[in-house]
């Protein structure tokens, strides 16, 4: 009777661990992906290339020295 209390009270212990390891994981991931996001928003999601087309470069004569 003893062992079988210990256990259920053993096996509630260690899913109340797991839930709580869940939970801290998922909020971590949470946060790495929403600063992710917003890292890559400033760096790579600018404005002012979306606005202005690129424009082809322009060939450039050479010329050598004499």
């Amino acid at each position: 009777m003893r062992d079988e209390i210990f256990d259920r009270e053993y096996q509630q212990g260690r899913d109340a661990i797991n839930d709580g390891i869940d939970r801290a994981i998922a909020s971590i991931a949470r946060f790495v992906t929403t600063t992710g996001r917003a890292i890559h928003h400033f760096e790579f999601d600018a404005p002012w290339l979306k606005s202005e087309r690129s424009k082809p470069a322009k060939r450039v004569k050479r010329v050598r020295a004499a």
